[in-house]
């Protein structure tokens, strides 16, 4: 599992002084984007092949509210691989706290939208990723 850390910042709260739900998803995002950077895949290495991962759906369970100041962290791990998508599951926690949990399903795609198979030292770095997270017999 990779873990990322974020602290809220004031101009992400709503007028109830929590983050705002929309702010979430950017931490999220940011999360899965670190997760691939971790295993040498970032932006950049993946656009060079062609590629690019979009996210097409996002489920999300809140379960208590965070606010400015709050320390909290993302956890990030692969729940499954398919030869062009990819299910991600988080957690965003403070503590003890689960503030959210997150399904994210991805897929991969050409430059230009088109949806594609994983290239394969990507799909590879990732069945990595995966092997990383499954607890040891």
């Amino acid at each position: 599992m990779h873990e990322t850390i974020i602290r809220v910042r004031w101009g992400e709260l709503d007028p109830y002084h929590h983050v705002n739900h929309a702010a979430y998803l950017s931490y999220l995002e940011h999360a899965r984007i670190a997760a691939l950077e971790s295993i040498g895949w970032g932006m950049s290495e993946i656009t060079a092949t062609g590629h690019q991962v979009v996210v097409a759906r996002i489920e999300v369970g809140f379960r208590r509210p965070a606010s400015g100041g709050d320390e909290l962290v993302v956890q990030t791990s692969i729940e499954e691989l398919r030869g062009a998508s990819s299910t991600w599951r988080q957690r965003i926690v403070r503590g003890d706290d689960t503030i959210l949990d997150a399904r994210v399903t991805a897929a991969c795609t050409t430059l230009q939208g088109r949806p594609s198979r994983t290239p394969a030292p990507f799909q590879r770095a990732l069945e990595h990723l995966l092997a990383a997270q499954r607890p040891a017999p």
